[in-house]
């Protein structure tokens, strides 16, 4: 009986995409999703591709696809330094938002009530135990997308009380989570550049000759395609980011977010 009033209680605070919070951030933003990796992915993505579902243990949410709706359109970038945006379509999505308080409960109530909760607070492997009690939550409630809050901070880009992203499923047919490649958020393409990084370490060994990540992939889409520059501090505040971001994004160039000297 306990466990069937929990299941309910998950189910009560699922909605549907109509009804949720992505649906508002769509309306302002668009139906774009962006996600900043490193910059060793700048060439694989100068055209589309579908992002990479993420499956590692140390993830807030399972295996999924990590991205950003584009009403906060630079707050991934402590994780890299170019921003692949796609678009991406949420209109059937079942929505777990997990930035509500009311959901945050229900979801450790349900964990509790699960045989390997005791394996998070007993055992050395808790991270696996998390990592499968996540994926066991979404699967058991078919739940296609959790918005959170970031877990983490980054100076001047990530504030985790206000921005939101988005954990995506994406379902194999057997009905379990599917790896892999995500094709929900299969047109991926390189759309922010902010500035250069360099690569560091080759095959965990410091490197001697520290080669430029972008430079050779962004002069040949210069060629190609219009590149628009804009300052970082303006960057940062500007309420217009998402739709020039999606501009940029259809008409195959980039947006360079460049420091000012």
């Amino acid at each position: 009986m306990i466990g069937a009033r929990i299941e309910q209680a998950v189910r009560n605070v699922i909605t549907g995409y109509a009804n949720s919070l992505l649906e508002k951030l769509v309306t302002k933003s668009g139906a774009y999703a962006i996600k900043f990796v490193q910059s060793k992915w700048a060439d694989h993505y100068s055209s589309v591709n579908p992002l990479r579902i993420s499956d590692t243990p140390a993830l807030t949410w399972g295996t999924a696809t990590y991205v950003t709706p584009l009403a906060y359109p630079l707050s991934s970038a402590l994780y890299g330094r170019i921003g692949l945006v796609t678009d991406f379509d949420p209109i059937n999505w079942r929505i777990f938002d997990a930035t509500r308080p009311s959901a945050q409960s229900v979801y450790v109530q349900w964990a509790r009530s699960q045989p390997m909760y005791a394996d998070l607070l007993l055992t050395v492997h808790s991270t696996d135990a998390n990592h499968f009690l996540r994926n066991q939550f979404r699967q058991l409630f078919k739940i296609d997308c959790v918005l959170f809050h970031p877990d983490q901070e980054a100076e001047e880009y990530t504030k985790s009380v206000d921005h939101v992203w988005m954990a995506v499923t994406d379902w194999a047919p057997s009905g379990a989570i599917q790896s892999g490649f995500s094709q929900r958020l299969s047109k991926a393409r390189f759309t922010v550049l902010i500035d250069e990084d360099f690569q560091l370490e080759d095959h965990g060994l410091p490197i001697r000759t520290a080669p430029r990540q972008i430079e050779r992939i962004t002069e040949r889409m210069q060629r190609n395609a219009p590149t628009h520059p804009v300052q970082v501090s303006h960057a940062r505040n500007d309420p217009r980011m998402p739709l020039l971001i999606s501009q940029v994004y259809h008409g195959n160039g980039y947006l360079h977010v460049f420091i000012e000297p």
